[in-house]
């Protein structure tokens, strides 16, 4: 239930606030690190902020969340990780995304996530 449901609800009842119910498998995170989505079949690259993070999913921070496909990779250098992710809300610029799957760059990738990862380390190159 959103916090807004939830402030109504309290107001209604005298203004008694009732806490949100966390719904989710594990607890969430405050994060302010930089990532790379990479999406699209041109492996087009956009950069985020984690807003905050869980061992399922995450809140992203960036211009087009509405723009974005549903299914997309974000690639996490810090934990030198790429993620399969998948959109499951957007909302003013931010969005949630589910982890569908995990794999190290340094490790042996499939030829679509090997892309995705040239894709991320040519990013910022000019293209000819």
């Amino acid at each position: 239930m959103s916090y807004a449901v939830e402030k109504l609800k309290a107001d209604a009842a005298g203004g008694l606030a009732v806490a949100p119910v966390e719904r989710r498998a594990s607890p969430r995170r405050k994060t302010r690190f930089k990532a790379t989505i990479v999406y699209g079949v041109d492996r087009t690259t956009a950069g985020c902020v984690v807003r905050d993070l869980s061992d399922h999913g995450a809140r992203l921070r960036l211009d087009l969340a509405d723009e974005l496909p549903t299914r997309f990779h974000l690639i996490w250098v810090a934990d030198r990780a790429v993620l399969e992710v998948e959109a499951v809300w957007r909302s003013n610029g931010e969005m949630g995304v589910k982890f569908m799957s995990k794999h190290n760059i340094q490790g042996r990738l499939s030829s679509e996530l090997a892309a995705v990862c040239r894709a991320w380390e040519q990013r910022d190159r000019p293209k000819s």
